[in-house]
């Protein structure tokens, strides 16, 4: 059911920061959240869709709740993360106000959490995509490149650490960012990412997912100003973005050189090349923050470009060799040898993808085969088509891809 699939996608996070800022117990509201859903998926074919769908699903999950909750006091069982202790609660809450500086948007809080030391930094990302933003595993699978049962076994480990460690659903103040700040930027750019190029599904991009990943880095940019690795990040996301309204058109995907970008957004293109010119950029940063810089000014060289024959393609190759040696990765040495075909031609970037593998990634062999066809290598292109397609899970890229090989 298509609209019960966009409320999930859209209000998931903010219906898990409600449901455990009243509850504080992560088992129990992600388990009775799921509930809810699944039984929106049965009740609204056949009753219809309640005029406040989000609504529904938290007062269905929140009954699912308070059902467990009388449960456990029958049974006596312990509950080791609900705070029922008013007074405590009251004195916890002057203590934090003390410290000044409290945390209050409801994502932040959870992305926090989540990066609690007690966890990985990969393991804090991933679960924070899927419990705060509600990104397909398949998709954070694809983001870590990793396969999925890989990703959906590193998740479940996360959630049970939350649960045993009793890590509590607090309003943190920003003294902890710090020390957090590089999990939730890496959280926040993996978030964008799953909107700007979803993995799966009908949509070739989710400009609200998108949309909210940025408003999370301007949230923690207003705690710490300045903040070398958000300014990069924020000026990075931005770039990407403001192509959001030329990337289709009438459901059909747009490639970059084919774009009007007379719809691009170039306020935000403005803002970015403000932020890559902030001072705190200027002096020693750390590789992290290099790699934003690096993929920002990659994208800057796009964004600025009067038209796609005026792009500076050996630029961009300069720096995709510079990102390679700071932030190695399968996908900058995908995106470097498209580069490279550009700015020295279709042999030179097959040398390029030589020996390269992404897994559960249609995206190389999609490259070698566009690569291939300008070659003139018809029959090795169309094995390389069949071979992308087949791996293909987005809609619209799968028949973009389709449509390329009936071109041959």
């Amino acid at each position: 059911m298509q609209g019960l699939e966009e409320v999930v996608r859209e209000e998931w996070g903010r219906l898990v920061a409600l449901l455990l800022s009243q509850f504080r117990r992560l088992d129990l509201v992600e388990d009775a959240l799921g509930d809810a859903v699944e039984s929106a998926s049965r009740t609204w074919p056949v009753d219809g869709a309640p005029d406040n769908p989000a609504a529904w699903l938290m007062t269905a999950a929140r009954r699912r709740v308070l059902d467990r909750l009388r449960t456990e006091e029958v049974a006596r069982r312990k509950l080791p993360l609900v705070r029922t202790d008013v007074v405590r609660h009251q004195e916890g809450a002057r203590t934090m106000a003390d410290t000044g500086s409290l945390v209050e948007d409801d994502v932040l809080r959870l992305v926090l959490m989540c990066a609690h030391p007690a966890l990985a930094p990969e393991s804090a990302s991933a679960l924070s995509l899927r419990l705060v933003l509600g990104v397909p595993t398949a998709d954070i699978a694809r983001l870590f490149l990793v396969p999925e049962p890989t990703m959906a076994a590193r998740i479940t480990r996360a959630k049970k650490r939350i649960v045993g460690a009793g890590i509590p659903f607090a309003v943190p103040d920003a003294s902890v960012l710090p020390d957090r700040i590089d999990v939730v930027a890496q959280t926040a750019y993996l978030a964008f990412t799953a909107g700007y190029s979803p993995g799966t599904g009908p949509d070739l991009l989710r400009a609200a997912a998108s949309g909210e990943a940025i408003r999370l880095v301007r949230v923690v940019l207003g705690l710490r100003p300045d903040e070398p690795a958000l300014v990069a990040l924020l000026a990075l996301m931005l770039l990407q973005h403001s192509r959001r309204d030329a990337r289709e058109h009438d459901g059909r995907l747009v490639l970059l050189a084919d774009q009007d970008r007379s719809r691009w957004h170039h306020d935000e293109v403005a803002e970015s090349t403000r932020l890559l010119a902030a001072p705190c950029l200027a002096g020693p940063i750390t590789p992290l923050t290099a790699s934003y810089v690096l993929q920002a000014r990659i994208a800057a060289e796009h964004a600025t470009a009067p038209s796609a024959a005026d792009t500076r393609w050996d630029r961009i190759v300069g720096l995709y060799d510079l990102l390679l040696q700071v932030a190695p990765s399968p996908s900058a040495r995908l995106a470097r040898a498209v580069a490279v075909a550009e700015d020295r031609g279709a042999a030179a970037g097959l040398d390029a993808l030589e020996g390269l593998e992404i897994p559960d990634s249609h995206r190389p062999a999609a490259v070698r085969a566009e690569l291939l066809s300008r070659s003139g290598d018809v029959d090795a292109a169309r094995a390389a088509y069949d071979q992308a397609i087949a791996a293909c899970r987005n809609d619209v890229e799968r028949a973009f891809l389709e449509e390329r090989r009936a071109e041959l």
